[in-house]
């Protein structure tokens, strides 16, 4: 594997558990940046490395220039959110923010003369610098911008840019910005905050042709609905702040020093494909470590008593990940209490988790909520498919394995625990998914293509995770955990497709799961099997007993069913039904009666939309079971529209 050479740092503490790179490392960033608390700006230079990884020339560039969704109302991002993203808007002044790049020019600068560096007489790009606006016809989004070189980057050819921008940070209201408290400290989420290069995908990756005559790039504007995509490669970040302030950031820390009031922090990320960071003189310190990680927590004041859940439920993450996914294989790992919409949210080696003043232990958002975005430090990270195009392969893949170490480890009541009610994680995304109009929105859809805003959320969450848990019944537990670490084995730092993820569950299970994917991942079918009648009748002439069991299909969706017929004299019998036909009946010729019909009864099929009509006793009422039922409807619900506004 051919790797970006540039010269690393001597670092105190590894970024990686390996000496070799892990990934191709196809880019390198080395960022050299200020923040002004009181202009709310990033001001600095970067120096960008890409390296041409197809076989063809290759005649430009593309960046994402995300934060000029926030330039104003006219970008795609604020005309289809109207300033409102998972419950946070920011309406107050100095809402706006963006980036501006002051100058754009070729380099081979201090790099090695090599026969692979770019080199060109025209090397300043800055005029050439135009927007793109791939996804709709918004000619005043800025989020994509293209550079037409002098001449094309030759195979395997690497050019060096010299970057100066400036980035005007937001109001807090989608995953980055500046926050204040009401004591007037301040807060800085400085994330998608410098120009960053798209993927250009070569052909036989993800889903440009194996036969294409050449790749292309993937570069997506900024959606309401949609998050991130990019390289994997090398970062190197120094950061100048005021002395106060306290700092975390991906990767690994090689030095600190002060000077004149202001403090500078050194940085060093390897085999990841972005670096976040957050600074405010109000964070409270903690430290812990597991295993060969050092754990660090920033947590507000006003939460300083739940320092201890934050590490157990991040603790319990790493066990799990690592016993049925991967190693983790970065040093380092940063938890961040933030203010309003910077939490719940992933970057690499670094979490923002979020919680609430004297959240009680019964109420287990903040554990689902740290345990769920440090998953993403599996599937956004370290697999990092493109969630601009299949989110679901990140958050909804993470929310199954969520929902697993939730209900595995805290069970019962993983996610509310009180006495009369207990509700697990699990159950209640499925409860989510069951009553928000499971018949709308594929998962496999692009993230900005849902008919219904809400679409996104049920089909990148809650309903994968429900598809997950049901696949896994019908595989077997360790058949799952087989695959979700080949899957991890054999795709991670290579951006696996919904393609490639099936293949791997086929090679694992030996079985051909078109017919799965193609109702519950491709397509929208719904899962609804009834009891529709029990009938039973005395055989005239016999000691012996008719008893019927009319089953109905009463949807599109298509699961093999399993029927358990309880008799009077205690004894049990089990039918295996295909599920295929609209209805059938099964016919039991026995000297006892049967008294109660149960499909599914071992809740393998989480699919199932109403299990009510799963059951059907004789002389039995079901009046109080549905009133708790829909009690526990009504908590799940708003349980999950409080944690969903933080993913």
């Amino acid at each position: 594997m051919t790797v970006l050479a540039l010269a690393v740092p001597v670092l105190a503490q590894k970024a990686t558990i390996y000496d070799e790179p892990l990934s191709e490392r196809r880019v390198a960033y080395t960022l050299n940046v200020t923040l002004d608390p009181e202009a709310r700006t990033v001001r600095g230079t970067e120096r960008i490395a890409w390296r041409n990884p197809d076989d063809v020339p290759v005649d430009s560039l593309q960046f994402h220039l995300y934060l000029n969704a926030f330039k104003n109302n006219e970008s795609t991002f604020m005309r289809e959110s109207g300033g409102m993203h998972r419950g946070f808007s920011a309406e107050e002044e100095n809402r706006w923010g963006g980036v501006i790049i002051e100058s754009m020019k070729v380099t081979t600068g201090d790099q090695p003369t090599l026969s692979t560096t770019y080199r060109t007489d025209d090397a300043d790009l800055t005029d050439r610098i135009v927007y793109l606006h791939p996804d709709d016809d918004n000619l005043d989004d800025q989020t994509v911008a293209a550079v037409p070189l002098p001449r094309p980057v030759e195979p395997g050819e690497t050019i060096f840019l010299d970057v100066e921008f400036e980035s005007t940070l937001p109001r807090i209201v989608a995953r980055t910005g500046w926050g204040e408290k009401s004591d007037g400290t301040r807060f800085f989420m400085v994330a998608q905050w410098f120009p960053k290069l798209g993927v250009y995908e070569v052909p036989g990756q993800r889903y440009v042709p194996e036969d294409a005559p050449r790749g292309q790039w993937n570069t997506h504007q900024f959606h309401e609905n949609s998050e991130f995509y990019a390289d994997f490669g090398t970062f190197d970040v120094t950061i100048d702040v005021p002395e106060e302030y306290v700092v975390g950031a991906s990767g690994v820390r090689v030095s600190e020093t002060t000077d004149g009031g202001m403090k500078r922090l050194v940085y060093r990320a390897e085999d990841v494909h972005d670096f976040a960071w957050t600074a405010s003189p109000a964070f409270l310190e903690y430290t812990d470590t597991w295993r060969h990680v050092n754990l660090r927590l920033l947590l507000q004041p006003e939460h300083d008593g739940q320092a201890q859940r934050h590490f157990d439920a991040v603790k319990i993450a790493l066990e799990r990940f690592d016993e049925w996914v991967g190693e983790y294989p970065y040093t380092s790992l940063t938890l961040v209490d933030g203010l309003g919409g910077s939490n719940g949210m992933e970057y690499p080696t670094l979490i923002t988790c979020g919680t609430a003043y004297l959240l009680p232990d019964w109420m287990r958002s903040l554990e689902i909520v740290t345990i769920h975005e440090f998953g993403h430090q599996y599937f956004y990270g370290l697999l990092a498919s493109n969630e601009f195009e299949e989110a679901w392969l990140d958050e909804g893949m993470n929310s199954y394995v969520e929902t697993r170490i939730m209900d595995t480890h805290y069970s019962p009541g993983s996610a509310i625990s009180l006495p009369g009610l207990r509700l697990d994680d699990g159950p209640g995304q499925r409860t989510f998914y069951a009553k928000s109009t499971p018949s709308r929105g594929a998962l496999f859809t692009r993230s900005w293509e849902y008919e219904v805003d809400a679409d996104y959320g049920k089909a990148s969450y809650m309903k994968p995770a429900t598809v997950m848990r049901t696949l896994e019944h019908y595989l077997g537990w360790e058949t799952m955990r087989r695959f979700l670490r080949t899957y991890y084995d054999r795709w991670r730092f290579r951006h696996p497709t919904t393609r490639d993820l099936q293949d791997v569950a086929e090679d694992v299970s030996g079985e051909d799961l078109d017919w799965f994917f193609d109702q519950f991942v491709y397509g929208t079918a719904v899962v609804d099997y009834a009891v529709e009648a029990l009938e039973v009748e005395a055989v005239e002439g016999s000691e012996r007993y008719k008893s019927e069991v009319r089953l109905e299909r009463r949807e599109d969706g298509i699961f093999p069913q399993t029927l358990r017929v309880r008799f009077e004299d205690g004894s049990t019998e089990e039918r295996a039904w295909e599920g295929e036909a609209a209805s059938e009946t099964f016919t039991f010729d026995k000297p006892t009666p049967a008294v109660e019909a149960y499909l599914d009864p071992d809740n393998a099929v989480w699919l199932d939309v109403n299990r009510l009509n799963n059951r059907r006793a004789l002389d039995a009422s079901n009046v109080f079971a549905r009133k708790q039922q829909f009690k526990v409807v009504v908590w799940a619900q708003q349980l999950f529209y409080l944690i969903g506004s933080l993913f």
